[in-house]
């Protein structure tokens, strides 16, 4: 089974546990206007810009804050705002995109450690990022 992978050039992440949300949101742009006595007309201008929401967690058994940061976080971090590659087990995410880290906050539970992420990836004809 592929994994969840994030990469660009010589930096990737490897997820080690699937996000436990995803949210695929591939909303259109429509207007509408009423027409005296009759239903409302609906134009379909067509498709506004893909969104993948994915939420979950880095945590690999026995190991420390400093290998999750360096592993998983630090090069993470590095690709905000990066157009990236996604693979994903469900291929149909698969492709070219780009990363906002919305968030990642440090959990420490007992001897429990890892980090929650908050990732949006945006999926278009083209990118401009200045």
């Amino acid at each position: 089974m592929t994994s969840w992978v994030i990469s660009s050039g010589n930096t990737s992440v490897t997820f080690p546990v699937a996000p436990s949300t995803i949210t695929d949101e591939n909303p259109i742009v429509e207007t509408d206007f009423q027409v005296d006595g009759q239903q409302s007309v609906v134009v379909s201008e067509g498709l506004d810009v893909r969104a993948l929401t994915l939420k979950g967690f880095f945590y690999a058994a026995g190991q420390n804050k400093a290998y999750l940061d360096t592993n998983f976080v630090s090069p993470l971090l590095s690709l905000n705002r990066q157009v990236v590659t996604l693979t994903s087990p469900t291929t149909r995410y698969n492709g070219s995109w780009m990363l906002t880290v919305k968030s990642v906050e440090e959990k420490a539970e007992g001897q429990l450690q890892r980090y929650t992420y908050n990732l949006v990836l945006k999926q278009g004809a083209a990118f401009v990022i200045l």
